[in-house]
């Protein structure tokens, strides 16, 4: 499926790298300032949209911040903060801290360890959308 990533990052010297990935399909990129990166995602009826920093640098303080996310120029819009972003901490940081740092954070757009950000999506896009849409009790 067409897919649309807009990611903005924040380093001196050394660019992200990310793998933005499904179930059944996986593209790494090295990562600039202002990026819009088209991928054709194979997305299953129900999937997984995972981005994962792979290249956190602690002398850089290298970050990764999710803006939007499109599929089939449906923009997921506010669906994005029902993502939950996993960290791998850098052991040695890590132990320093008191109290620890959780587990995974949700809601999450901005990646500042390395670590998976993934959000469960079903196909069609559409369709997904308006589930939630007629399922939404407010």
């Amino acid at each position: 499926m067409k897919s649309e990533f807009h990611i903005i990052c924040r380093y001196k010297n050394t660019p992200p790298e990310c793998v933005f990935s499904s179930h059944n399909s996986s593209f790494k990129r090295m990562l600039s300032h202002d990026n819009r990166l088209l991928l054709d995602l194979d997305l299953r009826h129900n999937d997984e949209i995972r981005i994962d920093f792979m290249n956190k640098d602690d002398m850089d303080d290298n970050v990764v911040l999710i803006k939007k996310i499109l599929i089939d120029d449906i923009d997921l819009q506010h669906y994005i903060y029902h993502g939950s972003f996993t960290p791998r901490y850098n052991t040695e940081w890590y132990n320093k801290q008191n109290p620890k740092p959780p587990a995974s954070y949700t809601p999450c757009t901005e990646l500042r360890h390395n670590g998976v950000w993934s959000i469960g999506v079903q196909t069609p896009i559409w369709k997904m959308i308006m589930n939630k849409w007629i399922d939404d009790e407010r």
